[in-house]
């Protein structure tokens, strides 16, 4: 079901922030990585299937977890399978001053507490953030690296940067 955004800004930046996750897709396709809806992904029985072994290299789109509120499900924009690895991607764009950095602290927290994976990478493009947020995303960083050396959380400004980062990850 679709939801109806009657503010203008807020349409656009829907738009761009699908506009970037196809792109992401088309981009993974370029490098041999497949991509599928976690609904299909599921039905089609891999994740009971085992170990990550047999699993190929793999984009896997709106990907559930049980958020820091109990019982609360929410959707990360990807997981990415390679070989053994698993790699959950936020993407949180904001080209307007808004609420969008409101969501960062709860990624940290959910990625210590909540996220099976142990590697994030967090997308963060746009020019609408408030000042401190750079800062603060790497004072969090230190701190989940400090109390969970086992997490890797990388973050990426721009979409070069971040193509470069999984073809350097390939």
């Amino acid at each position: 079901m679709s939801t109806i955004v009657n503010n203008p800004a807020l349409r656009k930046a829907k738009k761009d922030g699908i506009k970037l996750e196809k792109e992401f897709v088309k981009f993974c396709q370029t490098k041999g990585i497949g991509s599928i809806t976690y609904t299909k992904w599921k039905k089609s029985g891999a994740e009971e299937a085992g170990s990550l072994d047999r699993q190929d290299n793999l984009l896997i789109k709106d990907f559930p977890y049980e958020s820091i509120y109990d019982g609360s499900i929410c959707i990360t924009e990807f997981v990415l399978i390679l070989g053994k690895r698993r790699i959950r991607i936020e993407f949180k764009s904001q080209n307007i001053p808004g609420s969008k950095d409101e969501c960062i602290p709860y990624i940290f927290e959910n990625a210590e507490t909540q996220f099976p994976e142990n590697e994030l990478i967090i997308f963060r493009p746009g020019t609408g953030w408030r000042k401190g947020i750079k800062p603060y995303i790497t004072r969090r960083i230190k701190k989940v690296k400090k109390e969970n050396a086992n997490i890797d959380i990388k973050v990426f400004y721009d979409y070069d940067e971040l193509k470069e980062y999984i073809n350097d990850t390939l």
